[in-house]
């Protein structure tokens, strides 16, 4: 997790704990065979005061869900871990923005197919925004190695092992002197970047690979493509061949971690005029306005950090 020092309190099986206490046993099936799942949250300062965390309950809402393919025969209340994460922030004290990963893995030391114990380990550290990055945007190649698929190691769950693919695609990448990378599906068509989802802009219309196009089902790619929609861009999801990343006049990756980062160049070839284009550009402001609360947001996407620590 990029950002400051880790938050002096986590949460692990039950306790609030030091931080540094937080730790997965070496041969437990989460990490033995990566039979773990995750979820990153970010809280974010609100332009009226406080801090709230950025559509909590979608999150527990996926978690449940990834926990269910990994077949977990005790999958966590989604309600019981949003509370523990609100008393995690506030035992933190935190005022700033702020990244929290939550993991859950198998527990124990049992084979590849154990389905329990159930083990949860929760982390949180500042985030601060990367303006740099979100003005000056990022250089990406498309990588040689291919999307894993929903038959292998189904990328809509968000899970551990899913992101070794993504890993291959952004070492290739940073050798060969880019920032990251671009990855296809077998069929040769635009899946997403490590960790990201792609959006383009091809005359006037906001093209994003459907959920079925080996990507993971991306909370910040749903609310960016709902305030596109409210703003009256033409969205569609659809199939996306490689060169209409070179033809598109913007190029985007949505995320929790890369929030909206314009993408500038894609091997070698200059998207646009090389700098962040005017979707993009809005895009990013009704991104941020949401999250710090200057806008009216739908129900649920903002809950303060107003909770008494609970366990």
């Amino acid at each position: 997790m990029a950002g400051g020092q880790i938050c002096a309190t986590g949460w692990q099986n039950g306790s609030f704990v030091p931080s540094e206490a937080v730790t997965l046993p070496l041969l437990a099936p989460g990490v033995t065979y990566a039979a773990s799942v995750f979820e990153g949250i970010r809280a974010y300062r609100q332009d009226a005061g406080g801090v709230a965390l950025f559509r909590l309950d979608d999150h527990m809402a996926r978690l449940r869900q990834s926990c269910n393919v990994l077949g977990l025969d005790d999958i966590p209340d989604p309600a019981h871990m949003a509370r523990v994460t609100c008393g995690l922030m506030t035992r933190n004290d935190v005022t700033e923005d702020t990244y929290i990963r939550l993991q859950v893995y198998v527990d124990g030391d049992g084979d590849m197919t154990a389905r329990g114990p159930t083990g949860i380990a929760i982390l949180a550290r500042p985030r601060p925004q990367l303006t740099a990055r979100l003005e000056k945007g990022v250089r990406c190649q498309v990588s040689s190695w291919r999307r894993i698929g929903d038959n292998a190691s189904p990328p809509r769950v968000k899970a551990a092992a899913n992101y070794f693919n993504g890993r291959l695609a952004g070492l290739q990448a940073k050798a060969d002197g880019y920032d990251t990378a671009l990855i296809l599906t077998e069929d040769g068509k635009v899946a997403e970047s490590p960790g990201a989802c792609v959006l383009l802009v091809r005359d006037g219309v906001l093209l994003t690979p459907p959920v079925t196009g080996g990507i993971l089902e991306s909370l910040t790619r749903d609310t960016v493509l709902r305030h596109a929609r409210e703003a009256g861009v033409k969205v569609a999801e659809r199939l996306v061949d490689r060169t209409e990343l070179y033809a598109a006049s913007e190029v985007m990756l949505v995320g929790t971690g890369m929030e909206v980062t314009p993408v500038v160049g894609i091997d070698r070839f200059r998207i646009g005029d090389g700098t962040r284009g005017p979707v993009t550009g809005a895009l990013q402001d009704s991104y941020f306005a949401t999250l710090r609360g200057s806008v009216p947001t739908p129900d649920g996407w903002l809950t303060q950090i107003t909770q008494e620590p609970s366990t």
